[in-house]
């Protein structure tokens, strides 16, 4: 006998529909995307935000890709929903800590650790997709979390 085939859910889903037309909504106008592609961007920075809060401690480090970046920063503009993203579910709240440049911190290839952030996206039953997760990785303009414990780049961090 075969094990079941669970099929990915969108992330979007992880919040209320209103409010995830009005996130992505400002995602478009701040970043000067269509809205097709900033529903995209928000969807995935869901998706990730989701996959991090639930990683085990100690697990690799998953990073943000340059594209989807700019969701992520919008959604914890909006400070009660973003705090209430983690709370409503229990979840650990991933911290927002970017690297400054000081300190000679540098992200590792993004060929080395996007395939495994969306191998994880993935793993976490989340839709992903994976046109917006080949834009580089690095301390200008994108965010990577800490694994929950012993961040490789400590001046470059998100943390729960």
């Amino acid at each position: 006998m075969s094990a079941p085939v669970m099929e990915a859910v969108s992330a979007r889903t992880l919040v209320d529909e209103d409010f995830f037309m009005r996130l992505s909504a400002r995602v478009a106008t701040s970043h000067g995307l269509d809205q097709e592609t900033a529903e995209a961007i928000t969807e995935q920075a869901l998706a990730y935000l989701a996959t991090c809060a639930q990683k085990p401690k100690g697990t690799a480090s998953l990073f943000m890709s340059r594209t989807v970046d700019p969701a992520w920063h919008t959604f914890f503009e909006y400070t009660h929903q973003y705090d209430d993203f983690f709370a409503s579910r229990g979840w650990p709240k991933v911290h927002h800590n970017p690297c400054d440049g000081h300190g000679g911190a540098t992200y590792p290839p993004a060929a080395e650790v996007l395939p495994l952030t969306v191998a994880a996206i993935e793993a976490a039953g989340y839709i992903v997709r994976p046109e917006l997760w080949e834009a580089g990785v690095d301390c200008e303009d994108t965010c990577g979390d800490d694994g929950g414990g012993g961040n490789p780049l400590p001046t470059c961090e998100h943390s729960v």
